[in-house]
């Protein structure tokens, strides 16, 4: 039986916790200690800090792991990449998981390898921040190189806007630097990928649906997205830039990118399965378990196999995460609509007492849904549907 280790042990952790136990392996679900429901769920708990690599590599020798995963957060991920390298098993290399959880290092890979992406500049002063100002054309976003969901980061149209943004990307970052770029303005979108043997197993450009705040932040996805088709072979050229700069083996990797002027461009990119629903849209389109691919890969297995479906013969779907509309405490939920058929997905992380407000980042969504059809046009019917029936009543509160 394989020993996996899987790092974190959030709800976005259940799904691959659940398909590492089909799969038939022995699962240790490892995180800080808290009330996080994948200890529940797996074979064994490891509490440990999954930001510290050594800590990891040390709980991974002890258990004699023969796998280590993770997915839908960076919070692990550097861990996972020194844990894979220093003790050969298959997964992210510790070089790339530096590079890509450094949107500094990140950006400067990009130049080097040729990869299309937005002008920038590192800042370590408010004398740098200044330079910013006069070398880059605004409107420019400030983000921190050490988070993710948006924390940190701002648009800004002014230069006035972009100091005081400064201040506040510098209190999120435990960096004492942070990276001012250029603003795309372009159609953004996504793509999920697998690499195998240091090439491109599955590759999918998936829609998303921003939500338009400051920052930006995707309330869905959905695929096929028919119109990046003209566009497929552009994409894939930066792609395999992108895993050839990182250095990518045999890992999952997810993209933000952007259509502009007909040229494709790389926002962002690490070497982990997306978040927001995105390995229920792959499962779906392709018609395979996601999660369970994403273990097969840390095992060493192929899955490209998996992934041979003509575009013909995929399933047309759309994830959205879901929001309250209104700040208070949670007093009832009523979904409105049952799971069947092609709603396939429609649950919720939030219980009577939590509480909600509108989404201002992705941390704050209640829930998700999840709708297939024989259509793009069926499934943005049904999705309508659906949201228009769900009521989460909220009353004020301190």
């Amino acid at each position: 039986m394989h020993k996996i280790m899987i790092l974190g042990a959030s709800y976005s952790l259940v799904p691959l916790i659940q398909a590492a136990r089909r799969l038939g392996c022995y699962t240790i679900a490892t995180s800080i200690p808290g009330d996080y429901p994948g200890f529940s769920v797996a074979d064994e708990s490891c509490f440990c800090d999954i930001t510290k690599p050594e800590e990891i590599l040390e709980a991974a020798r002890n258990n004699q792991i023969d796998g280590i995963a993770t997915c839908c957060m960076d919070v692990g991920l550097r861990s996972q990449g020194y844990v894979a390298s220093m003790l050969g098993l298959p997964g992210p290399t510790w070089e790339g998981v530096q590079i890509c959880t450094d949107k500094s290092r990140m950006k400067e890979a990009f130049r080097k390898g040729q990869v299309n992406t937005a002008a920038y500049l590192k800042v370590r002063s408010r004398e740098e921040l200044e330079k910013a100002c006069e070398t880059l054309r605004f409107p420019v976003m400030i983000k921190a190189v050490d988070q993710m969901g948006g924390r940190g980061m701002s648009r800004c149209d002014t230069k006035e806007a972009l100091l005081k943004a400064y201040q506040s990307t510098m209190a999120a970052t435990g960096k004492d630097y942070c990276i001012v770029e250029e603003f795309l303005n372009g159609t953004v979108f996504g793509v999920e990928a697998l690499v195998e043997q240091g090439e491109l197993a599955c590759f999918l450009p998936v829609g998303n649906d921003p939500n338009r705040r400051n920052p930006f932040f995707h309330m869905g996805h959905w695929a096929p997205c028919v119109e990046l088709q003209p566009y497929e072979d552009k994409i894939r050229e930066q792609v395999e830039r992108v895993i050839r700069v990182y250095g990518a083996v045999s890992n999952p990797m997810d993209f933000d990118m952007m259509l502009m002027d007909g040229e494709v461009y790389v926002i962002e990119a690490t070497m982990r399965a997306g978040a927001s629903c995105l390995p229920e849209l792959m499962g779906i389109h392709f018609g395979v378990n996601y999660y369970e691919m994403l273990i097969r890969l840390c095992l060493g297995e192929s899955v490209s196999p998996y992934f041979q479906r003509s575009r013909e013969e995929r399933t047309p779907v759309i994830v959205r995460q879901l929001e309250a509309k209104k700040a208070g405490i949670v007093e009832e939920v009523i979904p409105g609509t049952k799971v069947g058929g092609n709603l396939t997905d429609l649950s919720f992380n939030i219980h009577k007492g939590d509480r909600v407000r509108p989404m201002e980042s992705g941390r704050d969504r209640i829930g998700q849904a999840i709708v297939k059809g024989d259509t793009m046009e069926s499934c943005e019917a049904l999705l309508a549907e659906v949201l228009e029936r769900i009521q989460v009543k909220v009353k004020d509160g301190d």
